[in-house]
């Protein structure tokens, strides 16, 4: 009889066990993965990815330090005419404001990068970056010689710029602006730079080390421009005038005012204008014509005179003492009127300010 209901009884309990082994295998399944980790519940929301990092678009300058610290948030800000570039990682396409305060899109990392002005080639250089070509007057530094030529910074030649292939072409603000209609039909982006101050060099530089890249290396270079103009005028004494002259080829006298590139280096040596509230006028931004009864009148500490054809043309320092009425100038008289290099001074506005900021200082602080 026993045998009998064991017998019977037997399917129940294979069946029993089936049904508890296929419970826990479920179980298994459901609380695991297949390395062994738990597996998320089906009402778990899945993680979202982060969004890709957008860059900081660059800020049109100001005289206004540039700001040390990179924003954390991934939004793009708008554009801030007022101030300065923000120097970030960057990320293609990138937007900037350069320094005609145009917003310029990048799309990808400049390799082929055109520059008609001394002054955006050597701040590319000082940013770690370099050219494929230059206009004329780009000759530093040195490994530019061999560049092909495509002009004159005022006259270059359009043809020769589209034959390069470029995808970034680098200007000068103040005297190039006008030819923005052209270079944009060319394709490639253009970005304006400008060198009218020692903010202006230092802003440039970090501008273009976040087009290529290369901000380390800009930050670096801007840096050491900035400590070395503030080593030189750091002892030098208030009080003094001075007047930075250049004269064209009819012999008209032009002085530069602050807003020049000498005049503001004057001013970074602490040296006062008689000139500053004279109006602009002739061939270089922050120029105004003199007249020799306002030079007598004005009759500043400090004379430079900047000749910018080569010699053996005669040196404007020369000629100044031999017209009637100039000896007495008391900057003449005391021996402190002094011809100055149109190189750094004039023509290749840009990275070496502080080698000009030297040289004046130089002068000044040694002056009887």
């Amino acid at each position: 009889m026993d045998i009998n209901i064991r017998t019977k009884a037997w399917p129940a309990y294979i069946f029993l066990i089936l049904t508890l082994a296929v419970v826990l295998a479920a179980c298994s399944d459901s609380g695991h993965g297949e390395d062994g980790t738990a597996a998320p519940t089906a009402t778990a929301a899945p993680t979202e990815s982060p969004p890709h990092p957008t860059s900081t678009p660059a800020q049109a300058p100001t005289e206004e330090s540039m700001p040390a610290a990179t924003p954390t948030s991934t939004s793009a800000p708008a554009p801030d005419p007022t101030s300065p570039p923000a120097v970030t990682g960057a990320y293609y396409p990138l937007e900037i404001v350069d320094m005609l305060g145009r917003a310029v899109e990048i799309p990808a990392k400049p390799t082929r990068i055109v520059s008609i002005s001394p002054t955006a080639t050597e701040m590319l250089y000082a940013a770690g970056g370099t050219a494929i070509a230059r206009d004329s007057s780009s000759i530093f530094p040195a490994e530019t010689a061999n560049l092909p030529e495509l002009g004159g910074a005022y006259s270059p030649s359009f043809e020769a710029i589209a034959a390069q292939g470029a995808d970034l072409i680098l200007i000068e603000a103040l005297s190039q602006g006008r030819f923005l209609e052209p270079l944009s039909q060319l394709g490639p982006p253009v970005v304006a730079v400008r060198a009218a101050s020692l903010d202006d060099v230092t802003t440039g530089i970090r501008l273009i080390g976040q087009i290529i890249e290369g901000e380390e290396i800009a930050e670096q270079a801007a840096e050491e421009i900035a400590t070395r103009v503030s080593v030189s005028t750091e002892d030098l004494a208030e009080g003094q005038s001075a007047l930075i002259l250049i004269s064209d080829a009819d012999r008209n006298l032009y002085v530069a005012k602050p807003q020049s590139y000498p005049g503001a280096i004057a001013s970074l040596l602490k040296l006062s204008n008689p000139a500053a509230d004279l109006p602009d006028s002739g061939t270089f931004p922050g120029f105004a014509q003199i007249s020799a009864e306002q030079l007598l009148i004005m009759d500043p500490d400090f004379l430079f005179t900047i000749t910018p054809a080569p010699e053996p043309a005669p040196r404007l320092s020369a000629t100044l003492p031999r017209i009637p009425g100039f000896s007495s100038l008391r900057a003449i008289t005391s021996g402190r009127m002094h011809e100055i290099d149109h190189v750094i001074f004039l023509r290749n506005q840009g990275p070496r300010i502080a080698e000009a900021v030297e040289a004046m200082a130089e002068i000044v602080g040694s002056a009887p």
